[in-house]
């Protein structure tokens, strides 16, 4: 009797562990005045090829913001064709499932690496969309973005 026990309590901690926070979709928290959102990657996007995506927030507000993180997923990036999520970093990824602070000064910024080792979309043109996932947050990034062939 103690195998199965094993395997559930295995299953259980598998899916404490794993998803992305609960973020997917959605922005985290609530948006704060003064905090704004920047993503930059090398271009051209190629399907299938690797990308590094730079997600970044700063504090222009006058007073220091407290960034409450609900796991250890920092933010992530989306690709949306034609109303349709056809790309997320987060998707394919496991975080840990612990509350932790970034504090934020007046004016500073801090940058956040998602790694990604082949891009999953198709080639084409979609609606790149980039959160971070803390609360409050900055609105989302957005801007036009081109797949290309590998």
């Amino acid at each position: 009797m103690r195998r199965p026990l094993a395997v559930l309590v295995l299953l259980t901690t598998l899916t404490a562990c794993g998803g992305d926070g609960g973020g997917s979709g959605t922005q985290a928290g609530k948006q704060q005045p003064g905090l704004s959102l920047s993503l930059e990657f090398d271009e051209p996007l190629r399907s299938g090829g690797p990308v590094t995506w730079k997600v970044e927030v700063h504090n222009g507000g006058p007073d220091e913001v407290t960034l409450v993180f609900r796991s250890g997923k920092d933010a992530d990036v989306a690709l949306v064709q034609g109303g349709r999520e056809a790309y997320r970093w987060s998707a394919t990824k496991y975080f840990t499932q612990a509350v932790r602070e970034e504090r934020l000064a007046a004016g500073e910024r801090k940058a956040f690496t998602l790694e990604e080792k082949a891009l999953s979309a198709a080639p084409g043109d979609y609606e790149l969309v980039a959160e971070l996932d803390s609360e409050p947050a900055p609105p989302p990034g957005r801007r036009s973005v081109r797949v290309e062939k590998a």
